[in-house]
């Protein structure tokens, strides 16, 4: 152990002051949806197509059907897949699948019996060795008999596969072989070989390039003499891919060729499409041809054009068109090809054919159809969260070039509006079908009711109009309308029961009630209605209104439902009572009471309503202070059990039963209206995007099916419903690479910078956008804007340094805040980068402050930058004051409300005028590279490229900043933030997290030492102080607070809090059953995957709860859950007493630690 590792472990070490310790509780809102890798298999069974996707530490499993892909599960892995390959060892129905994590973990699992199984683990890290720079390879031999890795440099480790025939799972062995060559470029097992054979690319000191195959001799331990060599291939050979039978061999692609080698036989063409082109994955089609994809999104086709027997005479590549930016290619059948992008939205496409059928013509350019889209948000770049009609969104910076765009993050269901009418004053709405049978399954009016009158709306395609109907009671409310099953309209009001024909709109039957009919609930068959403490029970349909059955209550009733839980007629009616606020359950048509329960309390019930959800029936009830209360109802008996209860808003009105996405979901209407559904049976609340919705209803017309009719104090919205997630994401487009962005709240818009390379030719936001001031004039390169009044003049660049710069250009960008729409683009010359933005406020105005780089090729960093202040007026950005700084500015933000900046090495202090422009007022340089800055009053955190983190203290009377503690440990820092005034967190480059707190030393000396360690297994790019969701709209405090929200680099978005002590024994408590008792998938510990591990050091997590696991709770059986809960004890109530915990107790408090997203 060297000294500096010794130092780490003692730092480590050192115990903080018990005060000053908190305790983090972190999850994941949206997993990662970059797609790394995707292979093909029959792994479900023998006749299914399986695609298999790797999404950093989650492995998706689909089926291809001729509908397209079904998803079918996913598995949660405790480590970072890098690695997936199938292969069908001899004996075995269907394929298994080996998998490799980024901490070499490695494991092979099966399908069988409609469970998922490891068949054989490992670990096949090496104390020693250089892990390779492209990071870890996984090979399989073709003919099952052997597994390759490459980890380490001048190594090749082998796993042989004799385990996997063990019935029971065995750990895999390895042994390493060594390879002369470090560099290797590529390596593949070649097909038809006798031995498992390889073949790889490598290159030499001098960088030439050349390509050798070795026979693998497990038995001896080493490689023996392959079938061939080749010298001196292209410089830029980059890809090997194994041609299969019967031609065998090995493409070779490079920057301008593509050669075909084999034992005897060498074959080069330089196709014309291929210049200048790097092509970064591929997938085969068959033996003679192969699906190609570069880095610009261009998908190609290579073919193997031969004679008569089998000798290659061509290689031809033709490019077929353009898609997202692949990773990985997986060609599943039929012409269609899953495109996975960890850039931009992978996509399914279908490649469609052409008549002419000449050898490697088969497709054509522009012949691809994008069958369907999966949005990605990696990789997060930047984010900024900003309030949107009363609910926080997120707004982050995602994908590169092309697939650049800005994704709005909001948690709920998006509702897109389609139409609206302005009617205010709605009290209800039901959809019926007129004028068509009645039965065809399709909605064409609205029943629209208001205090004292009702109106038909009808709808003929876009446009409505009001619909007169004699039997239609108009001048009273509507207390309930919709369709019997043998296609009559009913109405229910206070004074009848109206039968109406939907073809002639005549009445066909109606009952008069002896007295008033307060409350209804109905289906297509059978009719409840009360008259005071009175009910009755009807048969309706088949024009007659049949009274079946009638009893009295001891109090009056205030809600009604009668929704059947199987089949078309319900076997229970539900109700709730005024006076004493209880929910009953009789049985029909009889009326005994099977079920009541009270709920306490002088809240009154506003709405009930029965519903089954994937298998399992709830009741569900909205109360008058906006909470919903839910319980478990048997179909058999009516009995309730498992009762809670939720905060929905502040008030709430109904509940509606709507179907979609082949499942049942329930609508409450409310200030905060939430969307109900099952997932993976338990009930989930996502809030929509809208406010203040007091009735709703479906509606299925011609001109907008599958819809939703949704009304408001002020109106009637048709909306249709986005995919039914707990988070909506929004996409606008940007078609090049957004990397920072900053928010302006007095002027409604968004900075951003911009990155665009000008090999691209797709339009993008700044190409498109009309109002463009440009940095260049005719002498050079000025720091000026076009649009510039008042302008400190900077570093000049010549016309030939410009011409010979990068072609990447970046942009600030000024967004409108709420239309997503560009008000303006400001270029900067080629040579200067954009690096950093933060909005401003000095006096009352706010200002975009930009910070740059000049970027020099002969300069290991730049030397010099700028700090450029600009102001949006509404029409204009105009810079107003810009200064030059001797380094690149790598960051902003302010302090005391002065502008604060990370250049280079250095922390400066800037103070501000318009007037007056930009001054340096104080600087700290004890930094190795001032990466990241956050300030909270007068303290300020300064995230190192190496040295971990420091806090200084900007003493403001004085005119300087002083450090007050550091981390001495070498951290190689990828974000930081501050949490309080005594603590600090952090993320570094390994995918960990930790947190430091400050303790007093000797002297005055402080430190930054860790008291909580945790893996997080995501690249963290940046975190953001705040939440995903409102804060608790019944007042009761959060059980997480000082939330901050991170955004990773494969699109995952989490949470991370702090909780209370004794809210973290019990939950460290459960996290240590649960560890023991949730299967994880390849026999990887949980301790082990959330090991604080980097380059220098190897530490047990703590001081972090992991909420993803807290959460699989839930999906525990009850049985479980019980013997986790006899030894739990907390303080549930809330009196301060603590007490042992039931099943229910658990389940309540981990679902409301999941609200916090």
């Amino acid at each position: 152990m060297t000294d500096m590792e010794d130092n780490d472990k003692a730092l480590n070490e050192r115990k903080p002051e018990a005060k000053a310790t908190p305790y983090m509780y972190v999850v994941t809102a949206q997993k990662a949806t970059a797609t790394n890798v995707a292979i093909t298999a029959n792994f479900t069974g023998p006749d299914d197509l399986n695609l298999i996707l790797a999404k950093n530490t989650k492995v998706e499993i689909h089926i291809v059907s001729p509908e397209g892909l079904r998803h079918y599960m996913d598995l949660d892995i405790n480590g970072c897949v890098t690695c997936l390959q199938s292969f069908r060892p001899k004996g075995e129905s269907c394929d298994l699948v080996f998998v490799l994590t980024k901490r070499y973990h490695v494991f092979i699992i099966q399908y069988k019996d409609k469970e998922l199984i490891t068949r054989t683990y490992g670990m096949v890290e090496d104390s020693i060795g250089k892990p390779t720079d492209i990071g870890g390879i996984g090979l399989v031999d073709p003919d099952c008999k052997l597994i390759g890795l490459r980890l380490y440099e001048g190594l090749l480790k082998i796993i042989p596969l004799d385990s996997v025939k063990q019935k029971d799972p065995k750990e895999l062995k390895s042994l390493n072989i060594r390879i002369e060559e470090l560099n290797i470029i590529d390596i593949k097992f070649l097909e038809g070989c006798k031995a498992p054979t390889i073949a790889y690319i490598y290159q030499t000191q001098k960088g030439t390039r050349h390509i050798k195959t070795f026979e693998v001799s497990y038995a001896n331990k080493e490689f023996m003499k392959g079938p061939w060599k080749l010298t001196n291939v292209e410089a830029n050979a980059n890809l090997i891919i194994p041609v299969r039978g019967p031609l065998y061999g090995a493409i070779v692609i490079g920057l301008s060729t593509v050669s075909y080698c084999k034992s005897d036989t060498f074959f080069s063409a330089s196709p014309i499409v291929l210049k200048d082109c790097v092509i970064t994955t591929h997938c085969v089609i068959d033996s003679h041809r192969y699906l190609c994809a570069d880095e610009r999104g261009r998908l190609f086709v290579l073919t193997l054009v031969t004679d008569g027997d089998d000798n290659v005479t061509d290689i031809q590549m033709i490019l077929i068109g353009e898609t997202t930016i692949a990773s990985c290619l997986a060609y599943l059948d039929n012409s269609v090809v899953y495109v996975g992008s960890a850039q931009g939205d992978s996509q399914l496409i279908k490649i469609n054919p052409i008549r002419n059928t000449a050898v490697g013509a088969g497709w054509t350019e522009e012949h691809l159809t994008v069958l369907e889209t999966y949005p990605n948000l990696g990789s997060i770049l930047d984010m900024c969260i900003v309030d949107a009609d009363k609910q926080p969104q997120l707004v982050t910076c995602s994908g590169r070039d092309k697939e650049g765009s800005l994704r709005i993050v909001r948690c709920g269901i998006g509702i897109q509006e389609l139409a609206s009418i302005d009617i205010p004053g709605i009290k209800g709405i039901w959809p019926v079908s007129i004028k068509q049978g009645g039965i065809t399954g399709q909605d064409n009016a609205l029943v629209v009711t208001f205090m004292g009158y009702t109106r038909m709306l009808y709808f003929d395609g876009e446009e409505v109009e009001e619909v007169e109907s004699r039997a239609l009671l108009s001048n009273q409310q509507t207390l309930y309308s919709g369709m019997t099953a043998s296609g009559q309209i009913i109405q229910v009001c206070s004074s009848r029961i109206t039968l109406i024909d939907a073809q002639t709109l005549g009445t066909v039957a109606e009952w008069h009630p002896p007295e008033r009919i307060d409350h209804v609930g109905c289906n297509r068959t059978q009719c409840v209605v009360s008259t005071g403490n009175r009910i009755c029970y009807f048969d309706v349909g088949n024009g007659a209104i049949n009274q079946l059955s009638t009893t009295e209550l001891s109090h009056d009733v205030a809600c009604i439902d009668v929704t059947p839980l199987e089949g078309d007629k319900s076997l229970y009616c539900a109700l709730a009572c005024w006076v004493d606020g209880s929910i009953k359950v009789y049985s029909l048509p009889d009326f005994q009471e099977l079920h009541s329960h009270e709920l306490g309390g002088e809240v009154v019930v506003k709405s009930v309503l029965m519903c089954p959800f994937d298998g399992s029936s709830y009741l569900l009830a909205t109360l008058g202070d906006g909470s919903l209360f839910y319980c478990d109802i048997d179909p058999e008996t009516g009995k309730l059990s498992k009762k809670k209860k939720i905060a929905l808003g502040i008030h709430s009105t109904s509940l509606r039963l709507f179907h979609a996405f082949e499942a049942n979901h329930v609508f409450a209407c409310s200030d905060r209206p939430t969307v109900i559904y099952s997932n993976s049976n338990k009930l989930v609340f996502s809030t929509v995007n809208m406010t203040d919705i007091n009735h709703m209803c479906p509606l299925n017309t011609s001109a907008y099916p599958g819809a939703l009719a949704l009304a408001s104090s002020s109106g009637l919205c048709v909306g249709s419903v986005a995919a039914i997630q707990k988070l909506h994401i929004q996409t606008v487009p940007m078609g090049e690479t957004p990397k920072k962005i900053a928010h302006q709240e007095s002027t409604s818009t968004y900075g951003i910078i911009t990155l665009r390379s000008n090999t691209v030719t797709a339009p993008s936001v700044c190409t498109l956008c009309p109002n463009v001031s440009d940095s260049v004039d005719g002498n050079g390169v000025e720091a000026a804007s076009s649009s510039s009044s008042a302008v400190t003049p900077g570093a000049k660049v010549s016309k030939k340094e410009a011409a010979a710069t990068s072609t990447e250009v970046h942009s600030l960008v000024v967004m409108d805040k709420k239309t997503y729409e560009v008000l303006h683009v400001h270029r900067f010359p080629p040579t200067e980068w954009a690096l950093s933005i933060y909005s401003y406020t000095h006096g009352n105005t706010e200002y975009f402050v930009v910070g740059t780089g000049y970027l020099n090729e002969d300069e290991s960093e730049p030397k010099v930058g700028r700090l450029l202040v600009f102001r949006w007026d509404g029409t204009y950005l105009r810079q107003v004051a810009g200064t030059e700084v001797m380094g690149a500015v790598n960051c902003v933000t302010e302090v005391c409300g002065k502008i604060l900046a990370g250049v280079n090495n250095k922390v400066t202090v800037f103070e501000f005028k318009e007037d007056e422009g930009l001054k340096v007022e104080c600087k700290y340089h004890n930094t190795l590279m001032a990466l990241y800055l956050r300030a909270r009053g007068r303290f300020i955190l300064v995230g190192d490229l190496l040295r971990s983190m420091a806090l200084l203290v900007y003493r403001q009377l004085e005119g300087r900043l002083e450090d007050i503690a550091k981390d001495y440990r070498a951290n190689w820092m990828t974000q930081v933030e501050i949490l309080d005034d005594e603590t600090f967190l952090g993320a570094e480059h390994c995918h960990n997290l930790f947190v430091c707190v400050k303790v007093v030393e000797e002297g005055d000396r402080k430190l930054l030492p860790f008291v909580g360690l945790f893996h997080l297994g995501e690249n963290v790019n940046v975190f953001r102080e705040g939440s995903l969701v409102l804060q608790n709209p019944s007042g009761a405090p959060s059980l997480v607070h000082k939330t901050v929200l991170y955004g990773s680099a494969n699109g995952a978005i989490g949470i991370i809090g702090c909780i209370e002590k004794d809210l973290f024994d019990l939950l460290h408590q459960l996290q240590e059953s649960l560890a023991a008792i949730v299967t994880s998938i390849g026999c990887i510990p949980h301790s082990k995957w959330r090991e604080f591990q980097n380059d220098r050091q190897k530490s047990p997590a703590r001081g972090f709860i992991d909420g993803d696991l807290i959460e699989k709770f839930l999906d525990l059986p009850r049985s479980e859950m019980s013997k986790i809960c006899t030894e739990v004890y907390y303080d549930f109530d809330g009196t301060g007493m603590k007490r042992q915990g039931t099943v229910d107790d658990m389940i309540k408090l981990i679902e409301d630690l999941a609200r916090i997203h």
